[in-house]
Protein backbone atom coordinates (compact mmCIF):
# COMPACT_ATOMS: atom_id res chain seq x y z
CA UNK A 1 0.00 0.00 0.00
CA UNK A 2 1.48 3.56 -0.97
CA UNK A 3 0.99 6.66 1.35
CA UNK A 4 -1.31 9.65 0.79
CA UNK A 5 -0.99 11.87 3.85
CA UNK A 6 1.92 14.02 3.08
CA UNK A 7 0.28 15.54 -0.16
CA UNK A 8 -2.94 16.40 1.44
CA UNK A 9 -0.68 18.37 3.69
CA UNK A 10 1.33 19.96 1.09
CA UNK A 11 -1.98 20.77 -0.66
CA UNK A 12 -3.39 22.28 2.40
CA UNK A 13 -0.32 24.63 3.72
CA UNK A 14 0.20 25.94 -0.15
CA UNK A 15 -4.40 26.10 0.03
CA UNK A 16 -3.61 28.66 3.28
CA UNK A 17 -0.64 30.81 1.83
CA UNK A 18 -3.01 31.75 -0.79
CA UNK A 19 -5.71 32.81 0.83
CA UNK A 20 -3.82 34.94 3.07
CA UNK A 21 -2.12 36.53 0.07
CA UNK A 22 -5.18 36.97 -1.88
CA UNK A 23 -7.38 38.61 1.23
CA UNK A 24 -5.05 41.11 1.64
CA UNK A 25 -4.58 42.80 -2.14
CA UNK A 26 -6.80 45.12 -3.14
CA UNK A 27 -7.16 47.44 -5.97
CA UNK A 28 -4.43 50.15 -5.10
CA UNK A 29 -1.32 47.67 -4.77
CA UNK A 30 -2.58 45.75 -7.74
CA UNK A 31 -1.89 48.61 -10.22
CA UNK A 32 1.20 49.45 -8.28
CA UNK A 33 2.36 45.89 -8.29
CA UNK A 34 2.05 45.48 -12.11
CA UNK A 35 3.71 48.32 -12.63
CA UNK A 36 6.63 47.30 -10.45
CA UNK A 37 6.43 44.18 -11.69
CA UNK A 38 6.93 45.52 -15.84
CA UNK A 39 9.78 47.51 -14.18
CA UNK A 40 11.50 44.58 -12.61
CA UNK A 41 11.56 42.53 -15.81
CA UNK A 42 13.09 45.21 -18.02
CA UNK A 43 15.52 45.86 -15.32
CA UNK A 44 16.58 42.31 -15.27
CA UNK A 45 16.90 42.12 -18.63
CA UNK A 46 18.62 45.12 -19.44
CA UNK A 47 20.97 43.38 -16.47
CA UNK A 48 21.83 40.02 -18.12
CA UNK A 49 21.20 41.23 -21.81
CA UNK A 50 25.17 41.73 -22.03
CA UNK A 51 26.23 38.19 -20.14
CA UNK A 52 23.74 36.25 -22.25
CA UNK A 53 25.93 36.04 -25.40
CA UNK A 54 27.87 33.82 -24.07
CA UNK A 55 25.14 31.36 -23.01
CA UNK A 56 24.86 31.07 -26.91
CA UNK A 57 28.07 29.70 -27.50
CA UNK A 58 27.47 26.96 -24.88
CA UNK A 59 25.80 23.83 -25.85
CA UNK A 60 22.32 23.17 -24.67
CA UNK A 61 23.31 21.50 -21.36
CA UNK A 62 25.07 23.77 -19.86
CA UNK A 63 23.21 26.66 -21.11
CA UNK A 64 19.75 25.25 -19.48
CA UNK A 65 21.72 24.64 -16.03
CA UNK A 66 22.83 28.50 -16.42
CA UNK A 67 19.47 29.80 -17.06
CA UNK A 68 18.25 27.65 -14.54
CA UNK A 69 20.60 29.80 -11.99
CA UNK A 70 19.75 33.10 -13.42
CA UNK A 71 15.99 31.50 -12.99
CA UNK A 72 16.53 31.21 -9.51
CA UNK A 73 18.47 34.26 -8.72
CA UNK A 74 15.53 36.10 -10.42
CA UNK A 75 12.64 34.74 -9.76
CA UNK A 76 11.98 34.96 -13.58
CA UNK A 77 11.47 32.38 -16.59
CA UNK A 78 14.62 32.82 -18.66
CA UNK A 79 14.56 31.86 -21.83
CA UNK A 80 17.25 31.69 -24.92
CA UNK A 81 15.88 32.49 -28.40
CA UNK A 82 18.22 31.77 -31.44
CA UNK A 83 17.84 34.42 -34.57
CA UNK A 84 15.91 31.80 -36.51
CA UNK A 85 13.46 31.57 -33.42
CA UNK A 86 14.07 28.16 -32.01
CA UNK A 87 13.93 28.17 -28.33
CA UNK A 88 17.94 27.28 -27.01
CA UNK A 89 17.22 26.75 -23.49
CA UNK A 90 14.29 27.35 -21.05
CA UNK A 91 14.23 27.43 -17.62
CA UNK A 92 10.89 26.07 -17.47
CA UNK A 93 11.47 23.06 -19.94
CA UNK A 94 14.05 20.17 -19.68
CA UNK A 95 16.33 19.94 -23.06
CA UNK A 96 15.10 17.15 -23.95
CA UNK A 97 11.66 18.31 -25.31
CA UNK A 98 13.03 21.60 -26.77
CA UNK A 99 12.51 20.83 -30.65
CA UNK A 100 9.35 20.40 -29.72
CA UNK A 101 7.96 23.76 -28.70
CA UNK A 102 6.37 26.29 -31.50
CA UNK A 103 8.75 28.36 -33.12
CA UNK A 104 9.11 32.17 -31.08
CA UNK A 105 9.96 33.90 -34.04
CA UNK A 106 6.80 35.58 -34.44
CA UNK A 107 6.12 36.28 -31.01
CA UNK A 108 5.13 39.84 -30.61
CA UNK A 109 8.06 40.72 -28.05
CA UNK A 110 10.40 38.94 -30.35
CA UNK A 111 9.39 40.79 -33.46
CA UNK A 112 9.82 44.13 -31.37
CA UNK A 113 13.06 43.36 -30.17
CA UNK A 114 14.32 42.37 -33.74
CA UNK A 115 13.52 45.76 -34.75
CA UNK A 116 13.73 48.42 -31.61
CA UNK A 117 16.92 46.05 -29.53
CA UNK A 118 13.71 45.57 -26.89
CA UNK A 119 9.88 44.50 -26.91
CA UNK A 120 7.61 43.60 -24.53
CA UNK A 121 4.34 41.50 -24.52
CA UNK A 122 1.34 39.48 -22.71
CA UNK A 123 -0.81 36.90 -23.57
CA UNK A 124 -1.79 33.20 -22.36
CA UNK A 125 1.54 30.97 -22.04
CA UNK A 126 1.05 28.36 -24.18
CA UNK A 127 3.35 26.41 -21.78
CA UNK A 128 1.45 26.88 -18.59
CA UNK A 129 -1.73 28.11 -19.66
CA UNK A 130 -1.85 31.31 -17.72
CA UNK A 131 -1.38 34.89 -18.29
CA UNK A 132 1.77 36.01 -19.00
CA UNK A 133 4.01 39.18 -19.13
CA UNK A 134 7.09 38.67 -21.96
CA UNK A 135 10.07 41.11 -22.10
CA UNK A 136 12.58 40.29 -25.10
CA UNK A 137 15.99 42.09 -25.51
CA UNK A 138 18.06 41.81 -28.42
CA UNK A 139 21.74 39.85 -27.49
CA UNK A 140 24.53 40.97 -29.84
CA UNK A 141 26.00 44.18 -31.39
CA UNK A 142 23.37 45.21 -34.08
CA UNK A 143 23.32 43.03 -37.18
CA UNK A 144 25.40 40.77 -35.39
CA UNK A 145 22.94 39.82 -33.06
CA UNK A 146 23.21 36.18 -31.94
CA UNK A 147 19.77 35.77 -30.16
CA UNK A 148 17.56 36.58 -27.79
CA UNK A 149 16.88 37.01 -24.32
CA UNK A 150 13.68 36.88 -22.48
CA UNK A 151 12.16 36.99 -19.39
CA UNK A 152 8.66 36.04 -18.13
CA UNK A 153 6.12 36.18 -15.68
CA UNK A 154 2.96 35.37 -15.00
CA UNK A 155 1.08 39.05 -13.85
CA UNK A 156 -0.26 39.77 -11.11
CA UNK A 157 -4.17 39.20 -10.29
CA UNK A 158 -6.38 41.77 -12.04
CA UNK A 159 -9.42 40.54 -11.20
CA UNK A 160 -11.91 40.31 -8.32
CA UNK A 161 -10.46 38.19 -4.92
CA UNK A 162 -12.20 34.84 -5.47
CA UNK A 163 -11.07 34.43 -8.64
CA UNK A 164 -7.36 34.41 -6.92
CA UNK A 165 -8.96 32.21 -4.78
CA UNK A 166 -9.73 29.63 -7.28
CA UNK A 167 -6.60 29.98 -8.79
CA UNK A 168 -5.12 29.22 -5.52
CA UNK A 169 -7.09 26.07 -4.70
CA UNK A 170 -5.97 24.91 -8.42
CA UNK A 171 -2.46 25.43 -7.38
CA UNK A 172 -2.71 23.90 -4.01
CA UNK A 173 -4.21 21.21 -5.73
CA UNK A 174 -1.41 20.36 -8.14
CA UNK A 175 1.30 21.13 -4.96
CA UNK A 176 -0.63 18.78 -3.55
CA UNK A 177 -0.92 15.87 -6.20
CA UNK A 178 3.04 16.64 -6.81
CA UNK A 179 4.04 16.12 -3.19
CA UNK A 180 2.04 12.93 -3.09
CA UNK A 181 3.70 12.08 -6.12
CA UNK A 182 6.81 12.60 -4.50
CA UNK A 183 6.04 10.60 -1.61
CA UNK A 184 4.95 7.67 -3.96
CA UNK A 185 8.08 7.72 -5.76
CA UNK A 186 10.24 7.63 -2.78
CA UNK A 187 7.82 5.14 -1.37
CA UNK A 188 8.30 2.73 -4.20
CA UNK A 189 12.52 3.77 -4.65
CA UNK A 190 12.61 2.28 -0.97
CA UNK A 191 10.29 -0.68 -1.74
CA UNK A 192 12.66 -1.67 -4.82
CA UNK A 193 15.57 -1.81 -2.69
CA UNK A 194 14.21 -3.85 -0.20
CA UNK A 195 12.48 -6.22 -2.55
CA UNK A 196 15.60 -7.25 -3.57
CA UNK A 197 16.48 -9.06 -0.34
CA UNK A 198 13.25 -10.11 0.06
CA UNK A 199 10.78 -13.00 -1.36
CA UNK A 200 7.90 -10.90 -1.49
CA UNK A 201 6.48 -8.65 -4.22
CA UNK A 202 7.07 -5.02 -3.93
CA UNK A 203 3.98 -3.45 -3.06
CA UNK A 204 3.89 -5.90 -0.18
CA UNK A 205 4.27 -2.74 2.14
CA UNK A 206 7.34 -1.43 3.57
CA UNK A 207 6.92 -2.85 7.11
CA UNK A 208 6.33 -6.67 5.98
CA UNK A 209 9.24 -6.16 3.40
CA UNK A 210 11.64 -4.70 5.97
CA UNK A 211 10.39 -8.07 8.00
CA UNK A 212 11.28 -10.45 5.17
CA UNK A 213 14.88 -8.21 4.68
CA UNK A 214 15.77 -8.34 8.38
CA UNK A 215 15.02 -12.33 8.00
CA UNK A 216 16.70 -13.21 5.43
CA UNK A 217 20.16 -10.47 6.45
CA UNK A 218 19.83 -12.45 9.77
CA UNK A 219 20.44 -15.72 7.76
CA UNK A 220 22.99 -14.68 6.09
CA UNK A 221 24.76 -13.42 8.91
CA UNK A 222 24.41 -16.31 10.84
CA UNK A 223 25.67 -18.28 7.79
CA UNK A 224 28.85 -16.34 7.50
CA UNK A 225 29.56 -16.49 10.99
CA UNK A 226 29.11 -20.32 10.84
CA UNK A 227 31.52 -20.11 8.01
CA UNK A 228 34.16 -18.20 9.60
CA UNK A 229 34.20 -19.92 12.55
CA UNK A 230 34.57 -23.27 10.23
CA UNK A 231 37.61 -21.14 9.14
CA UNK A 232 38.98 -20.92 12.28
CA UNK A 233 38.91 -24.29 13.26
CA UNK A 234 40.64 -25.45 10.03
CA UNK A 235 43.68 -22.65 10.76
CA UNK A 236 43.59 -23.67 14.60
CA UNK A 237 44.62 -27.13 13.00
CA UNK A 238 47.37 -26.94 10.86
CA UNK A 239 51.02 -26.85 12.34
CA UNK A 240 51.66 -23.26 10.47
CA UNK A 241 51.27 -20.23 12.04
CA UNK A 242 48.93 -17.65 10.24
CA UNK A 243 48.88 -13.90 11.30
CA UNK A 244 46.00 -11.25 9.85
CA UNK A 245 46.68 -7.59 9.83
CA UNK A 246 45.06 -5.10 8.58
CA UNK A 247 46.28 -1.87 6.75
CA UNK A 248 47.33 -0.31 10.08
CA UNK A 249 49.30 -3.38 11.26
CA UNK A 250 46.97 -4.17 13.54
CA UNK A 251 46.31 -8.05 14.67
CA UNK A 252 43.05 -9.27 13.39
CA UNK A 253 43.32 -12.71 14.10
CA UNK A 254 46.43 -14.92 14.71
CA UNK A 255 45.93 -18.93 15.31
CA UNK A 256 47.41 -20.51 18.12
CA UNK A 257 50.78 -21.99 16.04
CA UNK A 258 51.78 -18.42 15.53
CA UNK A 259 51.67 -18.15 19.31
CA UNK A 260 54.00 -21.54 19.41
CA UNK A 261 56.44 -20.52 16.91
CA UNK A 262 56.76 -16.78 18.13
CA UNK A 263 56.81 -17.40 21.58
CA UNK A 264 54.27 -15.32 22.73
CA UNK A 265 50.47 -14.56 21.29
CA UNK A 266 49.84 -11.19 18.75
CA UNK A 267 46.86 -10.19 20.68
CA UNK A 268 43.84 -9.18 18.53
CA UNK A 269 43.19 -5.29 18.42
CA UNK A 270 47.04 -4.67 19.17
CA UNK A 271 49.87 -3.69 16.18
CA UNK A 272 51.39 -6.89 15.38
CA UNK A 273 54.81 -4.83 16.14
CA UNK A 274 54.33 -4.26 19.59
CA UNK A 275 53.96 -8.11 20.15
CA UNK A 276 56.72 -9.02 17.77
CA UNK A 277 60.10 -8.45 18.15
CA UNK A 278 62.13 -10.55 15.39
CA UNK A 279 63.62 -7.76 13.18
CA UNK A 280 63.59 -9.26 9.66
CA UNK A 281 59.93 -10.41 10.36
CA UNK A 282 59.14 -7.01 10.88
CA UNK A 283 60.81 -6.29 7.84
CA UNK A 284 58.77 -8.40 5.90
CA UNK A 285 55.21 -6.97 7.50
CA UNK A 286 56.38 -3.36 6.83
CA UNK A 287 57.56 -3.95 3.54
CA UNK A 288 54.23 -5.68 1.97
CA UNK A 289 52.13 -2.97 3.82
CA UNK A 290 53.93 -0.53 2.34
CA UNK A 291 54.62 -2.03 -1.36
CA UNK A 292 52.07 -5.11 -1.23
CA UNK A 293 53.13 -8.10 -3.55
CA UNK A 294 54.79 -11.15 -1.36
CA UNK A 295 57.70 -10.95 0.58
CA UNK A 296 60.03 -14.34 2.11
CA UNK A 297 62.49 -14.06 4.71
CA UNK A 298 64.37 -17.26 6.56
CA UNK A 299 64.05 -15.82 10.59
CA UNK A 300 65.78 -17.24 13.32
CA UNK A 301 63.55 -17.10 16.26
CA UNK A 302 66.15 -18.27 19.04
CA UNK A 303 65.82 -21.60 21.37
CA UNK A 304 67.19 -22.99 17.73
CA UNK A 305 64.24 -22.26 16.17
CA UNK A 306 64.18 -21.60 12.48
CA UNK A 307 61.26 -20.22 10.17
CA UNK A 308 59.99 -19.55 6.81
CA UNK A 309 57.83 -16.31 6.27
CA UNK A 310 56.07 -15.38 3.74
CA UNK A 311 53.93 -12.52 3.88
CA UNK A 312 51.57 -11.70 1.13
CA UNK A 313 49.02 -8.61 0.32
CA UNK A 314 45.61 -9.35 0.60
CA UNK A 315 42.34 -7.98 -1.92
CA UNK A 316 40.23 -7.11 1.40
CA UNK A 317 37.96 -4.67 2.69
CA UNK A 318 39.21 -4.97 6.24
CA UNK A 319 42.10 -7.17 5.93
CA UNK A 320 45.19 -6.21 4.52
CA UNK A 321 48.02 -8.87 4.66
CA UNK A 322 48.54 -12.43 5.92
CA UNK A 323 51.65 -13.77 7.59
CA UNK A 324 52.46 -17.45 7.72
CA UNK A 325 55.38 -18.94 9.03
CA UNK A 326 56.59 -22.51 9.35
CA UNK A 327 59.03 -24.67 11.08
CA UNK A 328 61.67 -25.84 9.34
CA UNK A 329 63.54 -27.92 11.80
CA UNK A 330 62.25 -30.99 10.67
CA UNK A 331 63.06 -29.98 6.82
CA UNK A 332 66.45 -29.44 8.33
CA UNK A 333 67.14 -32.70 9.98
CA UNK A 334 65.55 -34.19 7.36
CA UNK A 335 68.38 -32.28 4.87
CA UNK A 336 70.71 -33.30 6.95
CA UNK A 337 69.93 -37.12 7.09
CA UNK A 338 69.90 -37.39 3.12
CA UNK A 339 72.91 -35.68 2.52
CA UNK A 340 74.32 -37.85 5.35
CA UNK A 341 72.75 -41.17 3.77
CA UNK A 342 74.35 -39.94 0.14
CA UNK A 343 77.91 -39.36 1.37
CA UNK A 344 77.43 -43.08 2.87
CA UNK A 345 76.37 -44.33 0.05
CA UNK A 346 78.77 -43.09 -2.05
CA UNK A 347 81.65 -44.23 0.60
CA UNK A 348 80.35 -47.82 1.12
CA UNK A 349 80.00 -48.23 -2.91
CA UNK A 350 83.90 -48.13 -3.13
CA UNK A 351 84.74 -51.01 -1.43
CA UNK A 352 82.69 -53.45 -3.77
CA UNK A 353 83.44 -51.77 -6.95
CA UNK A 354 87.23 -52.41 -6.23
CA UNK A 355 86.49 -56.05 -5.82
CA UNK A 356 84.07 -56.49 -8.76
CA UNK A 357 86.84 -54.33 -10.82
CA UNK A 358 89.17 -56.73 -9.94
CA UNK A 359 86.94 -59.75 -10.85
CA UNK A 360 86.17 -58.05 -14.20
CA UNK A 361 90.25 -57.69 -14.92
CA UNK A 362 90.60 -61.85 -13.73
CA UNK A 363 87.99 -62.31 -16.28
CA UNK A 364 89.36 -60.69 -18.94
CA UNK A 365 92.98 -62.30 -18.43
CA UNK A 366 91.51 -65.72 -18.17
CA UNK A 367 89.96 -65.87 -21.10
CA UNK A 368 87.23 -67.42 -19.96
CA UNK A 369 83.68 -65.29 -20.62
CA UNK A 370 85.44 -62.21 -22.70
CA UNK A 371 81.85 -60.95 -23.37
CA UNK A 372 80.95 -61.16 -19.75
CA UNK A 373 83.86 -59.72 -18.51
CA UNK A 374 83.54 -56.58 -20.94
CA UNK A 375 79.92 -56.28 -19.81
CA UNK A 376 80.70 -56.37 -15.94
CA UNK A 377 83.88 -53.52 -16.71
CA UNK A 378 81.06 -51.46 -18.01
CA UNK A 379 78.96 -51.72 -15.56
CA UNK A 380 81.42 -51.38 -13.11
CA UNK A 381 82.91 -48.43 -14.55
CA UNK A 382 79.35 -47.10 -14.85
CA UNK A 383 78.61 -47.55 -11.01
CA UNK A 384 81.61 -46.10 -10.44
CA UNK A 385 81.34 -42.70 -11.97
CA UNK A 386 77.55 -42.65 -10.16
CA UNK A 387 79.27 -43.32 -6.72
CA UNK A 388 82.15 -40.03 -7.66
CA UNK A 389 78.80 -37.96 -8.67
CA UNK A 390 77.13 -38.79 -5.38
CA UNK A 391 80.14 -38.27 -3.39
CA UNK A 392 81.05 -34.60 -5.07
CA UNK A 393 77.14 -33.35 -4.25
CA UNK A 394 77.55 -34.90 -0.77
CA UNK A 395 80.83 -32.86 -0.68
CA UNK A 396 79.40 -29.74 -2.42
CA UNK A 397 75.79 -29.79 -0.14
CA UNK A 398 77.95 -30.11 2.78
CA UNK A 399 79.76 -26.94 2.31
CA UNK A 400 82.82 -28.85 1.75
CA UNK A 401 83.44 -27.58 -1.45
CA UNK A 402 86.79 -26.18 -1.80
CA UNK A 403 87.77 -23.44 -4.63
CA UNK A 404 90.92 -22.35 -6.18
CA UNK A 405 90.08 -18.72 -7.67
CA UNK A 406 92.47 -17.12 -9.93
CA UNK A 407 92.57 -15.41 -13.25
CA UNK A 408 91.26 -17.39 -15.99
CA UNK A 409 90.07 -17.25 -19.31
CA UNK A 410 86.48 -18.52 -19.58
CA UNK A 411 87.22 -18.99 -23.76
CA UNK A 412 90.46 -20.84 -23.22
CA UNK A 413 89.00 -23.58 -20.53
CA UNK A 414 85.79 -23.50 -23.09
CA UNK A 415 88.51 -25.07 -26.04
CA UNK A 416 90.55 -27.62 -23.67
CA UNK A 417 86.77 -29.10 -22.95
CA UNK A 418 86.26 -29.10 -26.79
CA UNK A 419 88.83 -30.48 -27.51
CA UNK A 420 88.96 -33.11 -24.18
CA UNK A 421 85.36 -34.55 -25.58
CA UNK A 422 86.18 -34.02 -29.74
CA UNK A 423 86.39 -38.14 -29.32
CA UNK A 424 83.11 -38.73 -27.89
CA UNK A 425 81.75 -35.88 -30.20
CA UNK A 426 83.49 -38.20 -33.35
CA UNK A 427 82.05 -41.37 -32.48
CA UNK A 428 78.07 -39.89 -31.90
CA UNK A 429 78.60 -37.85 -35.08
CA UNK A 430 78.65 -34.34 -33.66
CA UNK A 431 80.42 -31.26 -34.45
CA UNK A 432 81.66 -29.15 -31.63
CA UNK A 433 82.49 -25.69 -31.75
CA UNK A 434 83.67 -22.62 -29.94
CA UNK A 435 82.46 -18.73 -30.70
CA UNK A 436 83.71 -16.05 -29.21
CA UNK A 437 86.77 -13.81 -28.10
CA UNK A 438 88.57 -13.90 -25.04
CA UNK A 439 86.69 -13.39 -21.32
CA UNK A 440 88.43 -13.07 -18.81
CA UNK A 441 87.40 -13.19 -14.64
CA UNK A 442 88.45 -14.43 -11.96
CA UNK A 443 86.82 -18.10 -10.89
CA UNK A 444 87.92 -22.12 -10.24
CA UNK A 445 88.86 -23.14 -13.32
CA UNK A 446 89.07 -26.86 -13.33
CA UNK A 447 85.54 -26.17 -11.53
CA UNK A 448 84.36 -24.16 -14.62
CA UNK A 449 85.88 -27.09 -16.90
CA UNK A 450 83.89 -29.72 -14.70
CA UNK A 451 80.69 -27.59 -15.54
CA UNK A 452 81.51 -27.11 -18.85
CA UNK A 453 82.20 -30.65 -19.79
CA UNK A 454 79.01 -31.66 -18.10
CA UNK A 455 76.92 -29.96 -20.11
CA UNK A 456 79.08 -29.86 -23.54
CA UNK A 457 78.74 -34.43 -22.72
CA UNK A 458 74.98 -33.79 -22.41
CA UNK A 459 74.76 -31.80 -25.95
CA UNK A 460 76.31 -34.80 -27.31
CA UNK A 461 74.96 -37.84 -25.75
CA UNK A 462 71.31 -36.51 -26.18
CA UNK A 463 72.04 -35.29 -30.04
CA UNK A 464 71.63 -37.11 -33.61
CA UNK A 465 74.21 -38.06 -35.90
CA UNK A 466 75.20 -34.89 -37.88
CA UNK A 467 74.57 -32.60 -34.96
CA UNK A 468 76.16 -29.46 -33.41
CA UNK A 469 77.20 -28.31 -29.97
CA UNK A 470 78.55 -24.60 -29.83
CA UNK A 471 79.95 -23.41 -27.01
CA UNK A 472 79.55 -19.52 -26.86
CA UNK A 473 81.24 -16.97 -24.40
CA UNK A 474 81.55 -13.47 -24.23
CA UNK A 475 81.79 -10.58 -21.32
CA UNK A 476 78.36 -9.04 -20.87
CA UNK A 477 78.22 -5.90 -17.88
CA UNK A 478 79.98 -7.11 -15.02
CA UNK A 479 80.43 -10.81 -15.61
CA UNK A 480 80.81 -13.26 -18.22
CA UNK A 481 77.93 -15.40 -20.32
CA UNK A 482 78.60 -18.83 -21.72
CA UNK A 483 76.18 -20.68 -23.61
CA UNK A 484 76.25 -24.25 -24.59
CA UNK A 485 73.73 -24.86 -27.44
CA UNK A 486 72.69 -28.26 -28.91
CA UNK A 487 70.65 -29.05 -31.97
CA UNK A 488 69.51 -32.48 -30.54
CA UNK A 489 66.62 -34.20 -28.89
CA UNK A 490 65.18 -31.33 -26.31
CA UNK A 491 63.31 -31.60 -23.24
CA UNK A 492 59.45 -31.26 -23.00
CA UNK A 493 58.16 -27.88 -21.64
CA UNK A 494 56.80 -29.53 -18.82
CA UNK A 495 60.02 -31.05 -17.15
CA UNK A 496 61.84 -28.31 -17.79
CA UNK A 497 61.62 -27.10 -14.22
CA UNK A 498 62.74 -30.64 -12.83
CA UNK A 499 65.66 -31.12 -14.50
CA UNK A 500 68.37 -29.58 -11.85
CA UNK A 501 67.01 -31.48 -9.16
CA UNK A 502 69.16 -34.43 -8.28
CA UNK A 503 68.50 -37.85 -9.49
CA UNK A 504 65.78 -36.48 -11.76
CA UNK A 505 65.89 -37.78 -15.35
CA UNK A 506 64.10 -36.78 -18.38
CA UNK A 507 61.93 -39.77 -19.70
CA UNK A 508 63.12 -39.42 -23.37
CA UNK A 509 66.55 -38.88 -22.48
CA UNK A 510 66.81 -41.99 -19.93
CA UNK A 511 65.42 -44.12 -22.46
CA UNK A 512 68.08 -43.99 -25.07
CA UNK A 513 71.15 -42.84 -22.49
CA UNK A 514 70.16 -43.98 -18.64
CA UNK A 515 72.15 -40.77 -17.43
CA UNK A 516 72.42 -40.73 -12.91
CA UNK A 517 70.12 -37.41 -12.78
CA UNK A 518 72.63 -36.36 -10.74
CA UNK A 519 74.90 -34.18 -13.21
CA UNK A 520 72.54 -31.03 -13.84
CA UNK A 521 72.09 -31.04 -10.34
CA UNK A 522 76.27 -30.43 -9.76
CA UNK A 523 76.12 -28.05 -12.39
CA UNK A 524 73.58 -26.05 -10.80
CA UNK A 525 75.42 -25.93 -7.06
CA UNK A 526 79.05 -25.45 -8.68
CA UNK A 527 77.80 -22.63 -10.57
CA UNK A 528 75.98 -21.29 -7.57
CA UNK A 529 79.60 -22.12 -5.83
CA UNK A 530 81.21 -19.59 -8.08
CA UNK A 531 79.03 -17.07 -7.55
CA UNK A 532 76.76 -17.71 -11.01
CA UNK A 533 73.67 -18.22 -12.33
CA UNK A 534 72.32 -21.37 -14.56
CA UNK A 535 69.16 -21.48 -17.00
CA UNK A 536 68.41 -23.91 -18.97
CA UNK A 537 66.07 -23.29 -22.60
CA UNK A 538 64.82 -26.35 -24.78
CA UNK A 539 62.30 -27.15 -27.30
CA UNK A 540 61.45 -30.58 -27.63
CA UNK A 541 62.57 -32.28 -31.37
CA UNK A 542 64.61 -29.11 -31.82
CA UNK A 543 67.57 -28.86 -28.95
CA UNK A 544 68.51 -27.11 -25.57
CA UNK A 545 70.59 -24.08 -24.48
CA UNK A 546 71.80 -23.87 -20.93
CA UNK A 547 73.36 -20.56 -19.91
CA UNK A 548 76.20 -20.02 -17.67
CA UNK A 549 76.60 -16.27 -15.87
CA UNK A 550 79.86 -16.30 -14.05
CA UNK A 551 80.81 -12.59 -12.30
CA UNK A 552 83.88 -11.25 -13.34
CA UNK A 553 85.20 -10.39 -9.96
CA UNK A 554 85.00 -14.20 -9.03
CA UNK A 555 82.50 -15.21 -5.79
CA UNK A 556 81.63 -13.54 -3.01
Amino acid sequence: MRPRGLGLIVAAAALAVALVAVAVEDAVQRAAARAAFVKRLQDAVATLAPDAARLFALDPGRAYDEIRRWAAASGFRVTLIEPDGNVRADSWAFAGPLPRLENHAGRPEVVAARAAGEGMGARRSATTGRVTTYVAEKVGPAGHEVGFLRLAQEQPADKAPWAGIGAALAAAWLVGLAGNRWERRRHDAVAAHLAAWSDLPADSGLEALAADVDRHVRALRNGLDREVEATRAALEQIAEGVVLLDAEGVVRYANSAAATLLGETPAVGHLFLEAVRIPELVTVVNDVLAGGGTRHASVAAGDGLDLAVRGSALTHPVLAAAVVLTDLRGEHRLERARRALVGDLAHELRTPLTVLAGLAEELAESGTDRELAVTLARQVHKLRAFAQDLEELARIEAGQLRLNIAATDAAAVARQVVAELGGSARDAGVTLACEGAAAPLRTDAVRMAQVLANLVDNGIRYNRPGGRVTVAFATEGDGVRIDVTDDGVGIPAAEIPLVFQRFYRVRRQAETAGGSGLGLAIVKHLVRALGGTVTLASREGEGTTVTLLLPVSGPS
